[in-house]
């Protein structure tokens, strides 16, 4: 393997504070009989007949990692989708369970196999290259894209703070306005003797796009001195651990995740760990985001990206460690946490700091905390006191830019009279199902009552709302294509947007379709037909990580997308301000001129129901989420119910 710098030692099956944490220590005390004694059991009156001793609890066995090649042939680590591992196997692929991989060890990839062969900066290209002991050819050129000054001085405050002895950056631009690039030139400029290997979680959508952005920054440098980087998946964040083999991991699937999460061994020794669309970490206790925790600690560098990092003070628990550092106080300390404690330590935090968090009790019998303000003052001093911490402190760890107003409209759709009683129909259902009314006054305002209970009730509910719209919503698009735009329509249900598509497409219009049930390459495909205007429609269900804009850059062919102005349509109101911001960053974004390009974003409902209070609540969420991050034009809620009123 070519001499880089930053392998001069293999990283791959390496431990990292594997072991270390908390619960790991409990767990171990536990194991070597070191817990409290157990309540002895009473004694009985009579003999009973001896229970059945029962079956231990399975273990994780030693598995095979991946030999090394003999001479003249080397091994492929292959990327099957699990539908068709059966045809790999039986064109000589084979499964390895230590790396949880299929491999193929020859002279050459057959045919038949090359579909499935690994991605750059891919977990199995990373495998593949670690056990063939040698790197793909590569090459330099010269640099497609060019970071502006914006970009740069983004650059300039990261490796500052990092100077400073500070860890961690948050970049939280606004969408559209180059994150991904300003980030990746960031860690080209860190010292090669210092940072060597970079993990990136990703949505599965924004993988095509880091690939490119990665492959250019490093286009003009010698292989040699080029980082390692990996590439995967939020989903796939299980695929970092691996568990050593005489570890119980119990019976039940859930105790198995748990003690995986808490007792498992990071896989990679990471210099520097980037959570791309760092919003996925809000739930603190997600079993992605306890991964991507213990990754974060052993790490020397750590970066945040997102334009809508959280909306209220409870969502910032990811964060922790750097609002502890940069205001010197203690929040976590040196003790090792993970998951609920996290939470609990976050929330404590507020509570001692004044904020409106109150305590309340799931139904597992744990505290869980709300954030509700009394007033609209308590409400700003809360929202502004959060904005402090992530701009300023000990370094500055931040940057939080605002990208043009985007132009926003309201689309109130009317119903036909047979739509309004399927409608009503639905809404009576509804309410019967619940056996309550859904809608509750709070201070004036109708709310929508949060009970886990309901959740199933309201997607069909929400669902069927979304069919009885797609006629009207059709007929918009139909304008808009005539009037030479190309349309994105994002949606929530992959039902409605096979049911638009095919309304479009029987009525003579080109459509394109990306949802979370395609992979990455065939959503890039999707993309590319509508960016290069083989057609003139896109519908979505993905809020993040997919670039929609006019006059875009087109890697790594270096031509460009079509002029033709952009229109969005959100179809399916949201409630959370992310969701609904992400969206509307989709096509309003810098083109590759550096001028911002504008899309329209409508937003549809249903005239006369509770879809309009849907509305108003997500843009009254956005200005909340504006004012955090800094960007308090990020919307005029004034302006929208003006515009919805006339």
């Amino acid at each position: 393997m070519p001499p880089r710098r930053r392998t001069s030692r293999s990283t791959t099956a390496r431990t990292v504070k594997a072991g270390q944490s908390s619960a790991a220590r409990k767990f171990a005390a536990a194991k070597n009989g070191e817990a409290a004694p157990k309540k002895a059991a009473p004694k009985k009156t009579q003999a009973k007949k001896a229970a059945p001793r029962k079956r231990a609890s399975p273990r994780k066995t030693a598995a095979p990692d991946l030999r090394v090649p003999d001479p003249g042939e080397r091994v492929w680590v292959l990327d099957v989708p699990f539908e068709d591992r059966s045809a790999a196997g039986a064109a000589g692929a084979r499964w390895y369970p230590g790396p949880r991989v299929f491999a193929y060890y020859g002279t050459e990839l057959p045919e038949y196999l090359q579909p499935y062969e690994s991605m750059p900066y891919s977990l199995q290209r990373w495998l593949e290259d670690d056990a063939n002991d040698s790197w793909r050819e590569e090459t330099t050129r010269e640099r497609a894209m060019v970071p502006r000054e914006t970009q740069l001085e983004s650059v300039r405050r990261h490796l500052a703070a990092l100077e400073a002895d500070f860890p961690y950056f948050a970049q939280m631009d606004s969408t559209g306005l180059g994150k991904t690039l300003a980030v990746c030139e960031a860690v080209r400029q860190m010292s090669a003797a210092e940072i060597g290997t970079v993990l990136v979680v990703a949505p599965k959508g924004a993988l095509p796009g880091w690939r490119r952005t990665i492959a250019d920054s490093e286009a003009d440098i010698e292989p040699s001195d080029r980082k390692r980087w990996l590439l995967i998946t939020y989903q796939s964040t299980k695929k970092l651990l691996s568990v050593p083999p005489e570890t119980d991991l119990g019976k039940r699937k859930r105790t198995q995740n748990k003690r995986t999460i808490s007792l498992g061994e990071l896989r990679f020794e990471m210099d520097v760990v980037i959570a791309d669309e760092s919003h996925a970490l809000m739930n603190i206790e997600s079993q992605q985001s306890q991964i991507l925790w213990r990754y974060q600690e052993a790490a020397r560098s750590v970066v945040w990206m997102s334009a809508t990092p959280g909306y209220q003070p409870l969502h910032f628990a990811y964060m922790a460690r750097a609002v502890e550092r940069s205001l010197g106080v203690e929040i976590l300390g040196e003790d090792d946490y993970l998951g609920y404690a996290v939470t609990m330590k976050w929330a404590e935090f507020l509570i001692e700091s004044g904020f409106a968090v109150k305590a309340g009790k799931a139904s597992t019998g744990l505290t869980t905390w709300r954030w509700e303000p009394e007033d609209v003052a308590r409400r700003e001093r809360d929202i502004a006191t959060v904005h402090r911490w992530l701009s300023g402190g000990a370094a500055a760890w931040s940057i939080s830019r605002p990208s043009p107003p985007t132009p926003r409209e309201p689309l109130g759709q009317e119903l036909t009279a047979t739509q309004k009683r399927l409608y009503n129909s639905a809404w009576v259902d509804y309410r019967k199902e619940l056996g309550l009314p859904i809608w509750k006054a709070v201070g004036g305002k109708r709310v929508l009552q949060k009970n886990p209970s309901t959740r199933a009730a309201t997607l069909r509910f929400r669902q069927k709302c979304s069919y009885l719209r797609i006629p009207a919503s059709a007929d918009q698009v139909r304008t808009w294509v005539k009037a030479g735009n190309q349309v994105f329509v994002s949606m929530f249900y992959r039902e409605s947007v096979a049911a638009l598509a095919q309304t479009l497409r029987d009525e003579g219009l080109d459509v394109a379709v990306v949802d979370g049930s395609m992979s990455s390459p065939e959503q890039e495909e999707s993309i590319r037909r509508f960016q290069t205007g083989k057609v003139s429609v896109i519908v979505s269900t993905t809020t993040s990580a997919i670039n929609l804009h006019t006059n875009e850059l087109l890697l790594p062919e270096g031509t460009v997308s079509t002029l033709a102005p952009r229109v969005t349509l959100i179809h399916d109101p949201r409630w959370t301000p992310i969701d609904i911001r992400q969206i509307e960053g989709r096509a309003n974004r810098i083109d590759k001129d550096h001028n911002h390009t504008t899309s329209t974003c409508y937003y549809g409902y249903a005239e006369g129901t509770v879809e309009e209070e849907m509305v108003l609540t997500g843009i009254e969420r956005i200005a909340d989420l504006g004012s955090i991050v800094g960007q308090s034009d990020l919307i005029d809620p004034e302006a929208f119910l003006a515009a919805l009123a006339q």
